[in-house]
């Protein structure tokens, strides 16, 4: 019961942060429902774990998959908040992230930070921090590109058996 707790809490609080950080200071609603149409991307993919005694005993190759709204976008650099799922069967991570993402020509390479909610392979829960690095290439320059990733998320309270590679093929809406 205190886990669901703290899953809604963190829930609440994303929500919140997404609908200040989306929606302008002086929006009408029928404005606002329009603004919070935009600039979303959902990635799908694999997830490769980087310890060998995950990969033995869940497999090698795991699912990968997000949603992320970009926040702000600039000329140089944007800002997405998103939430996914790396991992298979009973082994899994779920990390709410906020992620720095620059571009340069096409190709795109960043940061992210947030909070996960992970299952070990001993079937305990270890939420805690998430980092990853991010590199990927976007194809074309159109108003709704797909784009190619890797990201290496580090998983904080898991001893390192849930970090792992993401790569996923993404597309926006």
């Amino acid at each position: 019961m205190k886990r669901l707790g703290s899953l809604c809490s963190a829930a609440t609080l994303l929500m919140l942060g997404i609908g200040m950080l989306s929606a302008p200071g002086a929006a009408k609603a029928d404005e606002m429902s329009s603004e919070l149409s935009k600039d979303w991307a959902i990635r799908v993919g694999t997830y490769i774990y980087q310890s060998k005694n995950t990969r033995t005993q869940n497999g090698e190759v795991g699912f990968s998959g997000s949603v992320e709204r970009t926040v702000y976008r600039g000329l140089k650099y944007d800002v997405t908040v998103g939430i996914g799922y790396q991992g298979w069967d009973r082994v899994y991570a779920v990390p709410v992230t906020v992620n720095g993402i620059m571009h340069k020509d096409n190709f795109r390479y960043g940061a992210g930070v947030g909070y996960a909610f992970n299952k070990r392979l001993d079937g305990t829960g270890s939420n805690g921090t998430v980092l990853s690095l991010i590199a990927g290439y976007q194809f074309g320059a159109t108003k709704k590109p797909l784009s190619l990733d890797a990201r290496y998320y580090f998983l904080g309270g898991s001893s390192n058996e849930l970090d792992g590679l993401s790569i996923t093929l993404g597309g926006t809406f």
